[in-house]
């Protein structure tokens, strides 16, 4: 890549700088709600939600494609329609798993693994159902994030810059009530109101997400970067600056590739999100022979 690349992407009217800016706002937000999937041993639900998230935007397509009551014709756009599909599922997904999980009710990995094969099940039937054909739709599950327009990327920028600032702001709340119930009571913290801020965080992470960049982004950005960063890090702060940093940057160089040789984005920034956490693995590895 030339430095004449760089200066062509940076450029105020580069064609494909929407693009730019909605893969450098996915991976600089998504690896801060990371952090607290892989803290709190909730990994599969980076896999499990952004699926459960495109069945949600299949069936709201599909409904509005069958004409179904108030669902026809009376959004504004089919992106705010697939937006409250995906919200609208996602919000009921976490809501069962934290009440199964309050219950202890079979195994966690059980359920996120039968919540992750119904919802691609269903996604598929979904796609197969719609009326407006399956070309279209399978485009939307997989991300359009090239082709995102100016007010769907306000939208992502506004909703993430909201949530990036309840994460940092609020890391200490949030900290507490994820491994200390018990002392946050005591100290008179809010637990419920807390938790269901963090879930509520997550869920729009994940359903604008997927909206905007597909499930395979989304729960690469979640994980990955996070994971590359943990063993670096001396503190929550630091290892949430450090997995952000990492996601904008691999999301940054995959553009750039992307760009520059024709490849399609979202796999090449996960693949950098991946070879970071080996470079990441590799060194500490290094580092402890030594």
């Amino acid at each position: 890549m030339s430095p004449s690349l760089l200066l062509e992407v940076l450029r105020p009217d580069f064609l494909l700088r929407n693009a730019l800016y909605g893969c450098m706002t996915v991976g600089l937000v998504c690896p801060l709600v990371g952090v607290y999937f892989l803290l709190r041993r909730m990994v599969f639900w980076g896999v499990a939600l952004p699926q459960v998230s495109a069945a949600g935007l299949s069936l709201a397509f599909l409904l509005q494609g069958l004409g179904v009551g108030w669902l026809a014709g009376t959004e504004p756009g089919e992106r705010h329609l697939a937006i409250m599909g995906s919200a609208a599922l996602t919000a009921a997904a976490i809501l069962a798993l934290v009440l199964l999980e309050r219950r202890k009710a079979g195994f966690g990995e059980g359920r996120l693994g039968a919540l992750y094969a119904a919802s691609a099940g269903l996604c598929l039937l979904f796609v197969s159902w719609n009326p407006h054909g399956e070309t279209a739709m399978l485009g939307l599950l997989k991300g359009e994030i090239v082709a995102i327009s100016g007010h769907d990327l306000g939208i992502l920028c506004g909703a993430f810059a909201v949530v990036a600032a309840c994460f940092l702001a609020f890391q200490r709340e949030f900290l507490l009530v994820s491994f200390d119930r018990d002392t946050a009571e005591i100290l008179g913290r809010k637990v419920l109101l807390w938790e269901g801020l963090l879930y509520a965080l997550i869920g729009v992470t994940v359903s604008l997400g997927v909206m905007t960049a597909g499930p395979l982004v989304i729960f690469g950005f979640l994980v990955l970067p996070a994971m590359a960063a943990l063993p670096w890090a001396r503190g929550i702060m630091s290892l949430s600056l450090l997995a952000s940093l990492t996601g904008g940057a691999s999301a940054f160089i995959g553009f750039l590739l992307s760009y520059a040789f024709d490849l399609p984005l979202g796999p090449v920034a996960v693949c950098l999100a991946a070879a970071s956490l080996g470079l990441s693995s590799l060194l500490r590895l290094a580092l402890h022979r030594r």
